[in-house]
């Protein structure tokens, strides 16, 4: 009799562990939940996607929001904040909120505009007309050789150029309407989204590029009726101006160096780091000015060297990855996140780094970009264990692993606008650092994260609506992370702000034991490279 009650009882185990296995082995349940505490109507948004989630099972919801940043001493602000906390507490649910805009660094940057990350510019040519310098009109690249929208291109390496086209009929907008690439490293050189003006009965596409190390280049575009394409030097636009970024102005054969301030004018550019789409290309950056009394004269050519930003597609301004400066800022983030939420848990937001390694290093250093962010993410750790102890902290896989954006050169050539790549970046996260893993087509880019003892939460869904569409991620990452240790549960992650399929997406989650069987696992479109 007892080994028949001891067998009824392993053959229910059996039974109903099976149902509930996928939510025993990953009990966590994540929304990704953007939030504006700014208003009363924000908070209330909030309040009903806490509800939303918790109705739906959600243990933990990440938090990008910020306020704090600047709100920390504002007692509405933080009325609200004791409100979404409260609620928390009744629903059960763990807020963990978003610090460090590493990559996305516009909240950042309204500290300090001259912190965007530089790339620089060697030697571009100006001519003196009066007490006036301007870009030297020989400077334009030849583009005779450009046909029907596309050929190529002889260029002067680190230079920062700017493309106009004059066409006849209305263009298409986007990152890859205008593209110069070069060779070797398939390093594509634009990526600001093109801006597109209407000019009489005329278009006028506008956009700029650094060639950086090349020397020739591939010019292709998406426009159609082109009657005038210019490549011409862009002048001091969106320079940066900061002791890591030096600015040198010569004579034209570089054996004299001139002095700000006593032989020209402070150059700078006001508005770097601008809010709307394309106003980092949409302005004729300011001349010269050459100061009275100075060495430079009326008709001479001098050579300007410096570091400018660049705006990536429509919105991304990165903040420097160089400067010591950045982390007052970063301490400023968790300090005031820690006095506002005391949270359970904080999240490191690196994230698409794609600019960044080319200023001039403190004391000489010449860091590679994955070493320059493996010290940069140690030091991020430092701080949150300084003010907020007991948080656990957590941040995106995708910075942090040769299989996405940390591969190496070989793998896939430059990163963005990166001076190589962030390979070797992982050595600086420790081991208890959870890792919210965005992306892992394969099997290895879950057990590169295990082998190193790093928890994981499976961050899922992209704004596929679809049921088949959720059934494939949810079949994908349930194949990749398979008989791997320490898996803690799953995102539902948008990045639209779409939480109508949240419900289902957890249902498909908990009951994948009776649908999966007999799935495969598909390959899914990289996110976030486009390369």
């Amino acid at each position: 009799m007892k080994r028949f009650t001891h067998f009824v009882a392993c053959l229910l185990v059996l039974v109903l562990g099976g149902a509930a296995s996928a939510q025993e082995k990953m009990p966590q349940r994540w929304n990704y939940a953007s939030a504006n505490l700014n208003s009363d109507a924000g908070l209330k948004t909030f309040m009903d996607v806490m509800q939303q989630s918790k109705d739906v099972g959600c243990t933990h919801i990440l938090m990008p929001e910020g306020g704090w940043l600047k709100q920390a001493d504002n007692p509405a602000y933080q009325a609200r904040v004791d409100q979404v906390q409260a609620k928390a507490t009744e629903l059960g649910l763990t807020i963990v909120p978003c610090v460090y805009k590493i990559g996305y660094s516009g909240g950042y940057l309204g500290f300090d505009k001259n912190l965007a990350a530089g790339m620089p510019v060697k030697d571009m040519v100006f001519a003196v007309k009066g007490k006036t310098a301007v870009v030297d009109p020989a400077g334009a690249l030849d583009v005779s050789n450009v046909k029907e929208g596309a050929g190529t291109l002889k260029c002067q390496p680190f230079m920062h150029y700017r493309i106009t086209i004059l066409t006849s009929e209305q263009p298409s907008r986007g990152e890859g309407t205008v593209q110069v690439t070069s060779q070797p490293g398939s390093r594509v050189h634009t990526r600001s989204n093109a801006q597109v003006s209407k000019q009489g009965d005329k278009w006028l596409v506008t956009t700029t590029f650094n060639s950086l190390q090349a020397t020739d280049l591939r010019f292709s575009c998406r426009v159609k009726g082109i009657t005038d394409l210019k490549i011409e030097p862009a002048g001091t636009l969106l320079v940066v101006r900061r002791a890591m970024c030096p600015l040198k102005v010569t004579n034209e054969d570089g054996t004299l160096t001139y002095e700000e301030g006593k032989d020209f004018v402070k150059i700078e550019d006001p508005m770097i780091s601008g809010k709307m789409e394309g106003e980092f290309e949409d302005h004729k950056p300011a001349d010269i000015t050459i100061a009275d009394g100075s060495r430079i004269k009326d008709g001479d050519k001098i050579k300007v060297s410096f570091f400018h930003t660049q705006r990536l597609g429509s919105d991304q301004d990165c903040i420097s990855m160089d400067d010591p400066a950045v982390f007052k800022i970063m301490e400023r983030d968790i300090v005031n996140c820690q006095k506002v939420w005391k949270p359970a848990g904080v999240f490191m937001n690196y994230d698409e780094i794609r600019l960044g390694g080319w200023e001039v290093q403190p004391d000489g250093k010449q860091l590679k970009p994955g070493e320059l962010l493996a010290n940069h993410v140690k030091k991020g750790i430092e701080m949150i264990r300084q003010y907020a102890p007991n948080a656990k902290i957590y941040t995106w896989s995708d910075m942090f692993t040769p299989l996405h954006n940390a591969r190496p050169f070989s793998t896939k050539g430059y990163y963005y606008l990166v001076n190589g790549n962030w390979d070797g970046a992982w050595e600086g996260l420790p081991k208890d650092v959870i890792i919210m893993n965005w992306y892992s087509p394969t099997a290895e880019g879950i057990k590169f994260f295990a082998d190193r003892g790093n928890p994981q939460v499976l961050c899922g869904y992209y704004d596929g609506t679809s049921t088949d569409a959720m059934k494939k991620n949810i079949t994908n990452w349930m194949k990749v992370s398979q008989g791997q240790p320490q898996m803690q549960g799953f995102m539902y992650t948008t990045w639209r702000r779409n939480y109508k399929n949240l419900k289902e997406y957890f249902q498909l989650v908990d009951t994948y034991d009776q649908w999966g069987k007999g799935a495969q696992a598909a390959p899914e479109k990289e996110p976030g490279v486009a390369q």
